[in-house]
């Protein structure tokens, strides 16, 4: 294809015959079927749409997909505006309502309308539900809990010689993002390995959905979407020694967030990190003191500016695009409205949500937290909550590693618990090790002799452990972040 927004037109096409195979399916069983068999059969449409959404991605980007077509080909665009008229594919004919609908995604309540006419497509699973309505909605106004800034956890940040009030730019890094090249013929062999299991799991199952983040970028930009996308800031902790791993995050994922900071012990404006002092010791079993200094500063210093927050060390891997996205997702909204309707963008709470990947510590089910490795993602109610209600009194001068088992603690006496954030066909999207190690993970023939099995909750294993759409992966070290980002985005 070839010619401007051609991307989209092709993105509509793709969509609109999985959504006619769907209502076509779901119209022919709706008398003798179920719901759950309906709700089978629109997710597994849904796993094919993903299917060829990725398939049209990995032909634009391969390096057979044939060049110069824009002197060779008239583009889609043509055909679709003098061939087929009636598909009213201009993007400057948005007026018409069916159009705007499509190019805004799904609907969302506007003022003055009726819950009735802010019902979601699909209700969020009974699992969901449960955990949405144990939460109270949380007033989201930005409220001062700093007291002067005068104590840990809220005495701030330090700059280069020391000094406490230095207030890091977390754009600079989208500003002047790095360019990500592949160094010579050596470089390409290492980072383009093919066949071991990390390039399997990255080529066969998961992708990036860049023809939706795409889509859903041109609709931000030309003002057809109702609201902007999802902004999200992405916090790093690592320590100065360690310094040497931020410029591969850097040139990776890191430029992708809205803002993005590395929390460390020696503040350097050029990497990107900063000095945030806490309680105690800087050693691993404190970690929990460390954390709780972080998210204090970021709660009082970007608060206001974001919409979703994401946490995790050094080793990290996030597909930011695909976190966006899900963030956006019908799924999402709905739940962070309380369950039951849509948001209009008019409100003024928010249902706490807290995103990562469950364990159960122990296999004890009431005791669930979310994995520090792949970290974790939370909106404003939850932030806020943690922040101005929770850190205060939830062992606040305790030193421990466990920072992920100690913020779920936290939240869960305030009846937020961790959320699941398994795709439609099972598949988890926070991967607490590398894409390889899930691929061939099995547990034992009793699942408790095995802490990852005996922690995990109704999981699916080998290539259908991670969803297709994953976001975050962990222990991605050396080569494996730069490899990870080459075969992803198509430069192998």
């Amino acid at each position: 294809m070839s010619g401007h927004g051609d991307d989209v037109y092709a993105d509509k096409i793709l969509r609109a015959v999985a959504e006619r195979s769907a209502q076509d399916s779901i119209i022919g069983m709706t008398r003798d079927h179920s719901m759950s068999d309906r709700k089978l059969l629109v997710d597994k449409i849904k796993v094919l749409n993903d299917m060829l959404v990725r398939i049209s991605s990995e032909a634009k980007h391969s390096s057979s997909f044939p060049t110069g077509l824009g002197q060779k080909c008239r583009p889609f665009s043509w055909y679709a505006q003098n061939v087929h008229p009636q598909n009213d594919f201009h993007e400057e004919d948005v007026n018409d309502a069916k159009k705007k609908a499509w190019m805004n995604g799904p609907t969302t309540k506007q003022e003055g309308a009726t819950d009735e006419n802010n019902l979601p497509s699909t209700p969020l699973n009974e699992d969901n539900m449960a955990i949405v309505s144990k939460a109270s909605p949380v007033n989201i106004k930005y409220v001062d809990a700093s007291g002067g800034h005068a104590e840990h956890p809220h005495k701030g940040a330090t700059d280069e010689n020391g000094k406490f009030g230095y207030v890091h730019d977390e754009t600079f890094l989208i500003k002047n993002p790095p360019t990500f090249e592949i160094k010579d013929e050596k470089d390409r062999r290492v980072l383009c390995k093919k066949g071991d299991p990390n390039y399997q799991m990255l080529t066969k199952k998961v992708f990036v959905d860049l023809p939706n983040h795409e889509a859903a970028e041109k609709r931000a930009e030309h003002g057809l979407a109702k609201k902007g996308r999802a902004k999200i800031f992405c916090l790093v902790y690592t320590i100065e020694k360690n310094h040497h791993t931020i410029p591969a995050i850097k040139e990776t994922w890191g430029k992708k967030c809205d803002g993005f900071m590395v929390a460390s012990t020696k503040t350097d404006r050029e990497l990107g990190t900063v000095n945030i002092p806490h309680e105690g010791p800087e050693e691993y079993n404190n970690i929990w003191q460390k954390v709780r200094s972080m998210w204090s500063y970021v709660y009082d210093n970007y608060y206001e500016k974001y919409d979703w927050f994401h946490i995790g060390g050094d080793d990290l891997y996030l597909i930011v695009e695909n976190l966006r996205l899900y963030l956006e997702s019908e799924e999402i909204q709905l739940a962070s409205n309380g369950g039951q309707y849509l948001p209009n963008g008019l409100e003024e709470t928010q249902t706490p949500l807290f995103l990562g990947r469950r364990f159960a510590e122990g296999g004890n089910l009431d005791r669930i937290f979310i994995s520090g490795g792949s970290g974790y993602t939370m909106n404003k109610a939850t932030l806020k909550t943690l922040v101005v209600d929770g850190l205060p009194k939830c062992r606040p001068h305790f030193h421990t590693f466990s920072e992920d088992v100690m913020v779920a603690n936290c939240l869960r006496q305030r009846n937020i618990l961790p959320y699941d954030t398994k795709d439609e066909a099972g598949g988890e999207r926070y991967m607490p090790f590398a894409p390889g190690h899930h691929l061939n993970y099995h547990p034992p023939a009793n699942p408790k002799d095995d802490w990852y099995s005996n922690y995990s909750i109704n999981c699916k294993w080998g290539i259908d452990h991670c969803a297709a759409k994953s976001v975050a992966f962990h222990y991605i070290k050396g080569d494996l972040m730069r490899r990870m980002y080459a075969i992803l985005y198509h430069y192998c």
